[in-house]
């Protein structure tokens, strides 16, 4: 199940700027097939969806539900509700969330809502999987920022629905020194000095590196964590007996849903793959209208 404070990443400006994006592409606003059937005096003028899912998938999104409804102007006209709380299993055809209001809305917005169902409960699936294989050790999968432009905080969102761990959402959050980052200063010293400078501004500090000579260097900055960039699963092992007990290890770089069992079991404290969210597969969901005795 999601955390309480999870949803806290959606409220705010950016994702409705994203929301809003979508629906104008979309031009929800005059959507001239819905605008010919209002024509029908004896249309509907109320009615019951549900969100199925066709196949097997992981809950993510109602919060952004909510915020389409608001910023589409329907939060009068539609009622939204969930059966099943976000990072919750669902098999095949099963509903998970409930449409009541009027028909006219519901189909503008409904390939606006099923876009963004579609892409986060992919997310959050394909996370499942992955932290499924490695809980039986004490490793945490890792978000990273290979996400969809603009979508940033809706991909994490997502990929936290399917049990994912925060690493650093965006650049002002952490200090994360990297290759290019040491190509550009003059010494490892100068980059050392630099990091201490701003350590108080950072939720923490971390050193990519690629061999253990960088490894060793790396101990030296007294980072919070080191990201084993591309290290085999023999050499994370022989990083965690000898490093271990003194900093946090990250591995990532060659980890996908087949090895991730293997790296999480030689004892790294993370492993981060940006295949969950920028290789997801959406989720096959539905919207279906229930018009029943309305």
């Amino acid at each position: 199940m999601v955390s309480n404070m999870i949803p806290a990443i959606l409220d705010h400006s950016e994702v409705d700027r994203l929301i809003q994006l979508a629906l104008d592409e979309d031009g929800v606003a005059n959507d001239l097939t819905t605008r010919a059937t209002e024509t029908d005096p004896n249309a509907r003028k109320s009615t019951r969806a549900t969100i199925v899912a066709k196949k097997p998938t992981v809950s993510s999104g109602y919060p952004v539900v909510e915020k389409i409804l608001r910023l589409a102007g329907m939060q009068s006209t539609v009622k939204a509700s969930t059966l099943v709380a976000d990072g919750t299993t669902l098999t095949a055809n099963s509903p998970w969330m409930i449409f009541e209001g009027r028909p006219s809305d519901l189909l503008r917005a409904e390939r606006t809502l099923l876009n963004f169902l579609m892409r986060m409960c992919g997310i959050a699936y394909r996370t499942q999987e992955v932290v499924k294989t490695i809980e039986h050790t004490g490793c945490k999968l890792l978000h990273t920022r290979k996400t969809a432009p603009g979508h940033r905080r809706i991909d994490v969102y997502a990929a936290l629905s399917g049990g994912a761990h925060p690493h650093r959402r965006a650049l002002d959050e952490a200090i994360l020194v990297k290759e290019n980052h040491l190509r550009v200063t003059s010494s490892f010293q100068a980059m050392v000095d630099g990091i201490n400078k701003l350590r108080a501004e950072a939720k923490f500090v971390e050193i990519e590196v690629t061999d253990f000579t960088e490894l060793k260097y790396a101990m030296g900055a007294k980072p919070d964590r080191i990201l084993l960039d591309n290290f085999s699963v023999t050499d994370v092992a022989r990083a965690v007996n000898l490093f271990g007990s003194s900093v946090q290890l990250e591995a990532s770089g060659t980890i996908n849903l087949e090895t991730a069992k293997s790296y999480a079991e030689t004892g790294v404290d993370f492993i981060s793959m940006g295949g969950i969210t920028h290789s997801a597969p959406s989720a096959d969901l539905s919207l279906l209208f229930d018009f029943g005795n309305t």
